[in-house]
């Protein structure tokens, strides 16, 4: 059996979040059955030790571990029910970007060089995960994690779109750099070209440097919401046993 390795960040309501995007999951009170509500349902109709528990969650498409549409950068771009599952499954490799400080802009040489460290190649249709390490600032100090990651230059973004990568995943709450106004990694990936081409975005990723080689399989499939900008998915590394 391979071994999977859960790369998706904890779904709560104190979690970290991108500012722009708000606060979320929010758990709406009362909405969520228990079991010794729902005993009653079953009660005196011949059925014994039989309960139910559900809930309602308000969530944001961006927030958590997932997946940007083009559709959130460009208004012709495919929504996140259109996109190929392929584009989400397939060969992947980790770049080890951990060196990378705060507010920093990842250009193609540190990109080309952390390949080159891993022993691998680039190859067109892989997946492309950037461990910056700097999941390791929460839960203690999400201000760090929020406001001063860093992330893909233009120039970084461009490279790794011009190698026709299916999908860039990070383990920061944005692949700009944090304070980036202009977005200029998310238009590389999901405005410039599109819609003709695209390269999909994952966000807050977490542990990428547990996954033992460069070289593997991820999984981060989303869910169907019509005409939505982004989902969240539960994105998995799936390893061949050693």
């Amino acid at each position: 059996m391979p071994e999977l390795i859960d790369l998706t960040a904890r779904i709560h309501e104190d979690m970290a979040n991108h500012p722009a995007h708000g606060k979320s999951p929010v758990f709406l009170t009362g909405t969520r059955m228990n079991h010794e509500e729902t005993e009653d349902t079953w009660r005196g109709k011949g059925v014994e030790d039989m309960s139910v528990m559900n809930g309602f969650v308000l969530f944001a498409e961006h927030n958590g571990t997932h997946v940007d549409a083009p559709i959130h950068i460009h208004p012709d771009g495919e929504g996140i029910d259109e996109v190929p599952l392929e584009e989400c499954y397939g060969p992947a490799v980790w770049l080890d970007l951990s060196d990378a400080g705060p507010r920093e802009g990842i250009g193609p040489a540190s990109l080309e060089a952390a390949a080159e460290d891993a022993d691998v190649e680039v190859r067109p249709g892989d997946i492309v995960l950037l461990h910056t390490d700097w999941d390791r600032h929460l839960p203690d100090d999400r201000d760090a994690y929020l406001e001063d990651h860093p992330g893909l230059s233009e120039a970084g973004a461009q490279w790794l779109h011009d190698r026709d990568v299916s999908l860039v995943g990070i383990d920061c709450g944005n692949v700009d750099v944090s304070g980036a106004t202009a977005l200029p990694a998310h238009q590389v990936f999901l405005r410039r070209d599109v819609p003709e081409k695209h390269t999909l975005v994952a966000e807050n990723l977490r542990g990428i440097d547990r996954i033992p080689d460069h070289r593997f399989t991820f999984s981060a499939t989303p869910l169907p919401i019509e005409g939505a900008t982004a989902s969240p998915v539960r994105a998995v590394a799936i390893c061949d046993e050693n």
